[in-house]
């Protein structure tokens, strides 16, 4: 049976936070939502610009009729405008005895537009009913009159909301560089890190985050797993944000449906550009000498284990290209390193292919317009050269930094133990092929 999480939040009219985030989020991840405005608010992505907070009948109205019909799994509560409000609220969580109670106490909105004028009667009467409370590095200043800035503070910061009552605290530090989160359970701590990818401002983050949180812990899930699946929503979120209004991008929770539904598109497209692969006359002779691999991504990825290839690598039996088995995730470590490095400075380059060097091949490309830049290896600094893994990652950012695009070509001419290598580089497998056949045309004359 479906869970059901009621919601209980501000109008965002642009539809990236409040219980519109929150809505999405929960359908995203499988569960039914059910909304309780709190309070219209005129906002758009550059700030908001008026609150009109909700009759506190009506409020109460709205909790009543949903909690007599529905069996009510998690809440997640977040925009709450007033004392009256806050209170209403409060009677209604004790009078229906609801469970997995998530806190995301708006405070502020990034304009800093005061959201929430009632922050002392939610200490007091909402957060000792609480499973978890979710405030960022800034909510935590605006309550503990401190704003942490690293990982220790944020930890001295969650011991002293946790004498507020909660059963736990989860502290978001977004804007800090790393993004740092750190939850304390009431007996253990636990820090999570993550680079980010966005320069701009994310709108939405701590509703998408805190409601798929509570999503989880409606599924049965315990506390820190619930956590650690919310992470992978949140951080999908905000990568495949929406530059779609004139300030900040919009939080984009469907970012983690698009990504599993890429699997499989990802390991069929890369069969299919196979086929297409040793179609093509006299591939056999760019193969290098330490073989072929052809790679492709997931839209947003991250790690190794989100770029898919070819197990053993591809090699050439009889004159003919052939893979070992199907492509599946995280088999080429080098060549998805080039892509995953090609990623962070374009997300739209998501394929590649590796192909023995030849000066031919870097002159057809060049006469056929494509972007080629060269890289000498003798360039490398001599650290990363002992350290296993980090060589392609620099090549490529070098290239790309020397070309100010990602290019299509990425070649050099080798080094000590390293073989002259030509990659290739696309926004899918097809258009990698493409490209290779292209030039391979120019280079032997057939077709």
């Amino acid at each position: 049976m479906m869970s059901v999480i009621l919601i209980i939040a501000g109008f965002d009219p642009c539809g990236g936070a409040g219980l519109q985030a929150d809505l999405k989020t929960v359908t995203v991840l499988g569960g039914v939502g059910l909304t309780v405005v709190t309070a219209l608010t005129i906002q758009n992505t550059q700030g908001v610009k008026e609150s009109i907070p909700i009759d506190k009948e009506n409020l109460k109205k709205q909790i009543d009729v949903l909690c007599e019909d529905f069996k009510i799994n998690a809440v997640k509560i977040g925009m709450l405008p007033n004392e009256e409000i806050v209170k209403i609220t409060s009677e209604e969580l004790k009078r229906f005895s609801l469970k997995n109670l998530v806190i995301d106490p708006v405070i502020k909105a990034k304009n800093k537009f005061l959201l929430n004028q009632a922050v002392k009667v939610m200490l007091n009467c909402l957060f000792p009913l609480a499973d978890l409370i979710t405030p960022n590095i800034d909510e935590v200043g605006y309550i503990l009159g401190k704003k942490p800035l690293n990982v220790s503070e944020m930890k001295e910061a969650a011991l002293k909301l946790k004498e507020f009552g909660p059963k736990a605290v989860l502290i978001t530090g977004g804007e800090l560089s790393p993004a740092m989160d750190v939850l304390y359970d009431g007996h253990n701590f636990y820090v999570w890190e993550t680079t980010k990818k966005q320069n701009m401002s994310v709108h939405g983050t701590g509703c998408v985050f805190s409601s798929a949180i509570a999503t989880f812990l409606s599924k049965g899930f315990s506390l820190l797993d619930a956590v650690i699946q919310a992470k992978k929503v949140i951080t999908l979120a905000i990568d495949g944000a929406l530059a779609l209004g004139k300030g900040s991008l919009l939080s984009h929770p469907f970012a983690y449906i698009e990504q599993e539904k890429a699997r499989y598109e990802v390991i069929e497209a890369l069969k299919e550009s196979l086929k297409q692969l040793q179609k093509i006359p006299l591939i056999a002779k760019v193969f290098p000498e330490v073989r072929m691999n052809f790679v492709y991504a997931l839209p947003y990825a991250r790690s190794l284990m989100e770029v898919a290839g070819f197990p053993g690598r591809l090699t050439v039996i009889n004159g003919k290209i052939c893979a070992f088995t199907a492509p599946t995730f995280g088999v080429s470590h080098h060549m998805a390193n080039i892509v995953l490095k090609a990623m962070e400075f374009d997300k739209s380059y998501r394929a590649a292919i590796n192909i023995k060097f030849s000066s031919e091949i870097v002159a057809k490309a060049k006469a056929l317009r494509y972007k080629v830049e060269g890289v000498s290896r003798t360039e490398e600094p001599p650290e990363l050269k002992e350290i296993e893994g980090v060589s392609l990652p620099w090549l490529v950012e070098k290239a790309i930094k020397k070309r100010g695009s990602v290019p299509d070509l990425i070649y050099d001419k080798g080094d000590w133990g390293k073989e002259p290598m030509i990659r290739i580089l696309g926004k899918n497998p097809y258009e990698v092929v493409e490209k290779l056949s292209n030039i391979l045309k120019e280079v032997f004359k057939y077709g």
